[in-house]
């Protein structure tokens, strides 16, 4: 059998470990991780293999030429453009022949038993073999869902929490058939996770999937790095390092430790346990190195590196302290007694001084630590400590590369500084900053939507800490795929700079309450017919209920603002994305509840499809099954249902939804109550269960222990007796949500807390 492995990463994530050099040159034990993947190769058998390339590629050839001194026959195909790892792979295939062939990354650290990857493929005649491996925390990588004879069921690339509904994800490490590669395009970018295997599947190709013995570890980032470290000298993983140097008298070594060639230890000073000592490093008297690497690093006198990777030419001065998660670039310095915080990464060249304190990742002279999305798609901070104006000049400056771009803020002088540093990034690479007077996240995000533009971000300030929206040219959050290269983009400390010619413009954007508020009660509105005045509530505040009583206005509502009973009362929560309703009698209406409402005036004003979220209940459905309509879940249906999603916006704006509300009020009279009680009887209980083992395990354990059992996209959904139960992953700890739904409340708590009992049974199984 012949090989292919896939060598062109530039390892963005790994930086600044991958700094001027391709992710498969990453130094472990003494030589790149790819000779450990042609070790791998060569130990089953595997000697034909071919390798492809992009970044970088005379690195590659130029160390390990036609593979001799590792015992196997290497060519090289080098990508000039990027073609996905699938569509490198098929310009390969004149060299692959018409026989079924093994992929392998060349940039992770794996000892997997190839052996039986291939026998388990040939007795099942599949057309594409997967390597799996279990991971408790798989964001990062694609899921893998199988039936229990490996029968590959579904895929869910870069899952958020929501979608974790097993723990098996993909290696990367494929056997594939030649008919499976014929159905690759030629001369395009096309990728075997996104593009090829949903493909084969939906034709019903047999793919299957199996965790075969041995140790896999993608090497993603730097702490993933320092865990493949830790594993090899615990012997969890097979290599073969280079020599393991022994240590001169006077060293005190706390095994297990690797100390490579040429390597200096004063007496007196400490290494290990868990330290990798690479060609060149130095250590001086009464320094200690501890679960780290070195690189050809040098450590000077009474100094502490614990949990760090320092890379060739850095230098630990005299009592320097470097934390746990810090990675020094090439040739960066750390003073005599200065502190690098944990986490904190200095590129090449940056230097921390004497009897400082390092406490944000030093990217460029003026950097601080790069932003990170949250799990609900926001970046929230203090202001002045993890968003500064330097980290917002420099999103800016990636925006900016779209064109123009919304800005606005709200709540305080300092969401202004950060909302005008960004405004300067963007028209520093060449874009306008549309600055408008939005008051509030959603006003924001219609602004984006109005002009259709890249791009909106809102600053919203809450006393120290600020939160910041982006969305795209529909109004909806960017998706993660974009999150996560705007993350990469500026770890890697990317952006445009133009010349003094071609810089943006700022350009000032009023009336957007008007105009949000005008066309929420505009596209609210079910008929031409004139609608009878509603007298509603709305809570006193500025933001967004400042929109919503604009937009009730327009609409022909009576609007009083303040709180009380009588009439219906409507808030604009989570800066507008949200509505809070009360009846008439001051009673609150979930807002379970309010989508469902929400849906049967779709449905009465003679639509027959509506788009609602996995986690919507199922008396929706009874809804739509009343009228003969569709209703489909948002990650469950694919692209029909984000379209309809994103075309209605009633659906996920609160502003929008309380004006459809009160459009259908005033054209049939009915009273919110009347109104809520016309839809189907039904009550939500919630419970949350705390988790010891992964969240992917147990929600498989879910799946796989309740044939009811059904995966929405985002979370599971089974029957339970009258009612049903929805699980999903929680993003922010080790724990399930549990979600009864049912006629009446005391059901649905005793559903509740049955399923809390099972969940916390598979857990401890």
């Amino acid at each position: 059998m012949k090989a292919v492995v896939l060598a062109g990463g530039e390892g963005s994530r790994l930086r600044p470990l991958t700094l001027g050099r391709p992710k498969p040159m990453t130094p472990l034990f003494g030589k790149p991780v790819l000779g450990h993947i042609l070790e791998l190769l060569k130990r089953h058998g595997i000697t034909e293999i071919a390798v492809t390339l992009r970044y970088l590629p005379a690195a590659v050839t130029d160390y390990f030429g036609d593979g001799t001194e590792y015992g196997v026959r290497l060519t090289y195909f080098v990508e000039e453009t990027p073609m996905g790892t699938a569509g490198g792979v098929r310009r390969c295939m004149d060299f692959l022949g018409e026989e079924d062939f093994l992929v392998v990354s060349g940039d992770a650290v794996c000892d997997l038993d190839l052996t039986e990857l291939t026998a388990r493929h040939q007795s099942r005649r599949a057309a594409v073999s997967l390597a799996l491996c279990r991971r408790e925390e798989p964001l990062e990588y694609g899921l893998v869902r199988t039936a229990d004879d490996g029968r590959v069921l579904g895929f869910v690339e870069k899952p958020g929490w929501s979608q974790v509904d097993t723990e098996m994800v993909n290696t990367g490490i494929y056997v594939l058939s030649r008919k499976a590669m014929d159905a690759v395009p030629e001369g395009r970018e096309y990728d075997f996770g996104k593009d090829l295997f949903p493909s084969l599947l939906a034709r019903g190709e047999p793919l299957y999937g199996w965790e075969v013995p041995g140790y896999w570890q993608d090497m993603g980032d730097c702490r993933a790095y320092l865990e493949s470290v830790e594993d090899a000298l615990k012997g969890r993983v097979k290599l073969s390092p280079g020599e393991n140097h022994p240590a001169p008298a006077g060293v005190e070594v706390k095994d297990p430790c690797w100390i490579g060639a040429r390597v200096s230890l004063a007496p007196g000073c400490r290494v290990g346990p868990y330290a990798a000592l690479g060609d060149g490093s130095t250590v001086e008297t009464g320094a200690v190195v501890e679960r780290s690497v070195l690189l050809g690093a040098s450590v000077g006198e009474g100094a502490e590196v614990t949990g760090a990777i320092l890379c060739r030419g850095s230098a630990v001065h005299r009592r320097a302290m470097v934390s746990p998660g810090a990675v020094l670039g090439e040739g960066a310095v750390v003073g005599a007694e200065a502190i690098v915080a944990p986490g904190v990464k200095l590129w090449p060249g940056q230097r921390v001084a004497e009897g400082a304190k390092a406490t944000a990742s030093l990217v460029s002279s003026a950097m601080g630590a790069p932003l990170k999305f949250s799990a609900g798609g926001a970046i929230w901070g203090t202001v002045g400590e993890e968003l500064t104006p330097e980290t917002l000049m420099a999103l800016g400056a990636l925006l900016g590369e779209g064109g123009q771009v919304g800005v606005g803020w709200a709540g305080g002088a300092g969401a202004e500084m950060l909302g005008r540093a960004a405004g300067c990034g963007i028209a520093s690479a060449g874009g306008s900053a549309l600055v408008s007077d939005a008051p509030c996240p959603s006003a924001g995000a219609w602004l984006g939507r109005h002009y259709a533009l890249p791009f909106s971000l809102f600053i919203q300030q809450d006393g120290d800490q600020a939160e910041l929206r982006l969305s795209g040219p529909d109004g909806l959050p960017i998706g993660r795929d974009v999150q996560r290269k705007l993350e990469g983009a500026l770890l890697r400390g990317e952006g445009s700079r133009v010349p003094a010619g071609r810089v943006g413009c700022f350009e000032t954007i009023t009336g957007v309450r008007a105009g949000y508020a005008g066309e929420a009660a505009r596209l609210a509105r079910l008929s031409p017919l004139p609608l009878r005045p509603v007298e509603v509530l709305v809570p006193r505040g500025a933001g967004a209920n400042d929109v919503l009583s604009a937009a009730l206005t327009s609409l022909g509502c009576r609007v009083e603002r303040g709180e009380g009973r009588g009439r219906p009362a409507f808030s604009a929560d989570w800066g507008g994305f949200r509505l809070t309703a009360w009846d008439e009698e001051g009673r609150a209406i979930s807002p379970e509840r309010l989508l469902v409402l929400l849906a049967l005036i779709e449905f009465q004003n003679g639509s027959g499809t509506a788009a609602l979220p996995a986690w919507a209940p199922v008396a929706a459905e009874t809804v739509a099954g009343h009228f003969g309509a569709r209703l489909l879940r948002l990650g469950r249906d694919g692209e029909e249902a984000r379209r309809i999603w994103r075309e209605r916006p009633w659906l996920w704006d609160g502003i929008f939804a309380a004006c459809r509300i009160c459009a259908r009020m005033g054209l049939t009279g009915e009273s919110l109550l009347a109104l809520s009680q016309s839809a189907p009887r039904f009550a939500t209980a919630r419970g949350e269960v705390p988790l010891r083992s992964g969240r992917g395990r147990v929600m498989g354990r879910v799946l796989k222990s309740d044939p009811a059992a059904r995966a929405q996209g985002e979370g599971v959904r089974t029957r339970a007796g009258a009612g049903w139960v929805y699980l999903v992953p929680l993003s922010g700890r080790q724990a399930l949500r549990v979600v009864a739904e049912a006629a009446n409340l005391e059901t649905a708590e005793e559903l509740c807390a049955l399923f809390e009992r099972r969940v916390r049974a598979l857990d401890e199984k």
